[in-house]
């Protein structure tokens, strides 16, 4: 985590020193557009070429749709009631709809298009698989981050909005949870009819917050690997539906549905995505709430897997 928040940190001079220089700025905003898309590709590989996951995706594939699915419609509704009672100035129809409107156009299709091209393309073994694929999303995500700074870098006066809030920003992490969790709740009672997932295990594969490296890492150690590759499927899903979502749902949720829809990864991966569709004032709240959410999930995720 120190080194992604050092790339966005870098990236925020770089940003200031040329905030004037349409050209730069116009090349940045391209080039983040085309870094999500290529992230979105290599997501949809790395799925593909895993053939112990896709063997598994019959069985397992449902809970971690549906997991995934509820706990971000959660953190879309949790953006509503605190854009309604709390966050005014982010609420629906505050600047949203304007901004849904300039984002929710074919470049989303574009974008859902990538990851499906990259997952069949895994599916296949097109590809070179091995360490390759892995270490080119790597050095992608890397780009994404100093891009990221860069786009805050060209508004640094958005960060005076972490003063001006005070602490009402801990709201924004608090609703992340509470969304995911209400929405994985809401998923368990949908499986509970015809699978054996208990409560609380949906509760902690929803708890990864989109994490879905670290919470694998963690249900596999404590030995469930059947639910640790849930886990990996669900805040995948999670992580992608926050990538594509936000330009279509951000005029009913508010400016802070993507920022609550991203959970962990608001802070690096889906940052582009929020800076565009909700603007750089957001972009802040994100990554502030991506660095709370990154830190309570290996805290939570065994909590929650205690209580099985």
């Amino acid at each position: 985590m120190i080194l992604e928040m050092g790339l966005i940190a870098g990236g925020v001079p770089a940003g200031w020193l040329l905030r004037h220089r349409d050209t730069v700025v116009k090349a940045v905003n391209t080039a983040l557009v085309w870094t999500v898309r290529i992230m979105l590709f290599l997501l949809g590989l790395s799925l593909g070429q895993d053939d112990h996951l896709m063997s598994q995706l019959r069985n397992l594939g449902l809970y971690a749709a549906c997991i995934s699915t509820f706990s971000v419609a959660g953190c879309f509704a949790a953006a509503w009631i605190l854009g309604r009672f709390v966050f005014p100035e982010y609420a629906a129809g505050k600047g949203a709809g304007e901004a849904g409107g300039r984002a929710a156009n074919a470049s989303s299709f574009v974008a859902l298009g990538f990851f499906v091209a990259g997952a069949l393309l895994g599916r296949l073994h097109v590809l070179p698989e091995g360490a390759a694929a892995g270490e080119a999303a790597v050095w992608v995500l890397y780009l994404l981050l100093v891009l990221a700074g860069m786009t805050v870098g060209f508004d640094l006066k958005a960060l005076g909005i972490v003063r001006e809030m005070k602490c009402r920003i801990l709201l924004i992490p608090l609703g992340v949870v509470a969304g995911t969790l209400l929405g994985s709740a809401l998923a368990w009672l949908l499986l509970s009819s015809f699978s054996s997932l208990s409560l609380p295990e949906s509760l902690a594969v929803g708890a990864g917050f989109g994490y879905y490296s670290l919470a694998t890492v963690i249900m596999t150690r404590l030995g469930d690997a059947a639910l640790g590759s849930v886990a990996l499927l669900s805040n995948m899903i999670h992580e992608a539906l926050a990538l594509l979502l936000p330009p279509f749902v951000v005029r009913f949720s508010g400016r802070l549905g993507p920022v609550l829809a991203g959970g962990a990864a608001a802070m690096d991966t889906c940052l582009p995505v929020i800076a565009q569709v909700s603007g750089e004032r957001c972009a802040i709240l994100a990554v502030f709430s991506g660095m709370c959410l990154t830190l309570l999930v290996p805290v939570i995720v065994p909590l929650l897997m205690a209580l099985r």
